[in-house]
């Protein structure tokens, strides 16, 4: 439950084949009521019949909704789907409110959600702060000398580092039954490497770069604007040597398990013993490597570019990361780039919406356990297994009737079939958070004891 919203968008959405709603006018926060589910079928409101379907099909089924459904100023897009993260995202402050107000134990769930949102909310305490929360993270750059330094640093879970390589655990694509130890090249501080290469981006690109500066500046880094160009030239050169997408989606092509004595010699000019070290894995003894080619080429890079460059480079990872819980100007620069220029969105979120996206997204199975408990009780979960679970019944049935499909596949088949799990609305056992301590009025370390609890 680390996403709630999407989780709650989708066990609505799965009950119904359509759903009417009125079009948003604006970014204003939805009621807490149940939205009115419309008949089944095809929402025929929405149609253009002035529009003849042989000139443009698109209009003529969907013009009058187009015309008149207006995007929330704070949003990328819109749809139904966003309707229900957004009647979610209503709930939830609602929640968040009332724990907040409560002030419980801080040792409970209650008390954990509470005071993170009333620490995300406490705009004045982030602004008196200042950059002090940065000072830890930015002296640890600061104190780097050698490249396996600077290697060691980007392992680190407990601050906002940004990493040539990123390591993660989670099951084995190849033998599900045990987890893995998995890592995949970075670096980059834009989305795809098509916009350091591309022409048609040269203009985000540049875009960046002045952002990279601004928040260079912001922490005071020296040589600003030097510095950005050099982080831009040295990210190119990453771009060149990263995979394009369809490659990075080939599960045979990045699954290439080595030990980690292999990786050192495969991608010399990286120090991943250190790095692993740094993630609480120095007895590691083997790991699944993704875009295994671009390793050597990204670790040559990295043992060929000027200490100074990567240390401005880590700054500035740390600085564009952290932004979001900082004050007001890296709230509005991050913005501006990666909201406004990135993505197209015209406004900022207001604060709440934030607050309320950070809580779920370090404390979501606690913010999910108040929440179902209102709007997803037991007796709802059950209907949904009991609707699933027909659905299973009736697919083995089909199976067995199947003329086209031999008896030894037809048994494989049923066998995959009674495997599936069943994951509906929430877990059995919920997260517990005893161990992560918040404070209301550090939402910094909040944030980043968060994020190494969660790892």
């Amino acid at each position: 439950m680390k996403s709630l919203f999407a989780n709650a968008a989708s066990a609505a959405v799965i009950c119904v084949a359509a759903i009417t709603f009125a079009p948003a006018a604006a970014a204003d926060a939805p009621s807490l009521a149940t939205p009115h589910y419309g008949t089944w079928g095809f929402d025929v409101s929405g149609m253009d019949a002035k529009v003849k379907p042989g000139d443009d099909f698109f209009r003529f089924a969907n013009g009058a909704y187009l015309d008149r459904t207006v995007i929330p100023a704070d949003r990328t897009r819109f749809g139904n789907f966003d309707v229900l993260s957004m009647l979610s995202e209503a709930r939830v402050r609602a929640i968040l409110e009332a724990a907040a107000a409560k002030d419980e134990n801080p040792a409970t769930a209650g008390g954990k959600i509470g005071r993170f949102y009333k620490a995300f909310m406490d705009e004045a305490k982030v602004e008196a702060l200042g950059t002090q929360p940065l000072d830890k993270d930015l002296a640890a750059v600061r104190a780097v000398k050698t490249h396996a330094d600077l290697a060691r640093l980007t392992g680190r879970t407990d601050g906002f580092t940004k990493e040539l390589f990123i390591a993660y655990i989670d099951a084995d694509e190849k033998d599900p039954d045990r987890y893995a130890v998995s890592m995949i090249s970075s670096g980059l501080g834009l989305p795809d490497k098509d916009y350091y290469l591309k022409p048609s981006f040269a203009e985000k690109k540049a875009a960046y770069q002045a952002y990279v500066a601004q928040m260079l500046g912001l922490i005071g880094w020296p040589e600003a604007e030097a510095r950005a160009a050099d982080i831009v030239a040295f990210e190119t050169k990453l771009a060149e040597a990263s995979w394009d997408r369809a490659e990075r989606r080939d599960r045979d092509k990045t699954y290439n398990p080595m030990s980690l004595d292999d990786l050192a010699a495969y991608a010399p000019g990286f120090d991943f013993k250190a790095y692993f070290a740094a993630h609480d894995l120095d007895g590691l003894k083997r790991v699944v490597v993704g875009d295994n080619t671009a390793f050597p080429k990204k670790a040559k890079l990295f043992a060929d570019t000027p200490i100074e460059v990567l240390k401005a480079w880590e700054a500035f990872g740390v600085a564009d990361r952290a932004a979001p819980y900082l004050p007001d100007r890296f709230v509005k620069a991050h913005f501006a780039f990666r909201g406004k220029t990135l993505s197209g969105q015209p406004e900022l979120r207001p604060r709440w919406k934030r607050a309320v996206a950070a809580v779920d997204d370090q404390l979501g199975e606690a913010v999910g356990e108040v929440y179902v408990a209102r709007y997803f009780p037991p007796e709802a979960k059950r209907q949904m297994l009991d609707l699933v679970g027909n659905i299973r019944t009736a697919l083995g049935a089909r199976i067995q009737r199947l003329d086209w499909m031999s008896q030894d596949t037809k048994v494989q088949a049923l066998d995959k079939l009674s495997k599936i799990s069943l994951k509906i609305g929430y877990p059995d056992k919920f997260r517990d958070y005893s161990a992560l301590q918040v404070s209301a009025d550090d939402l910094y370390g909040d944030v980043i004891r968060g994020e190494a609890f969660e790892y």
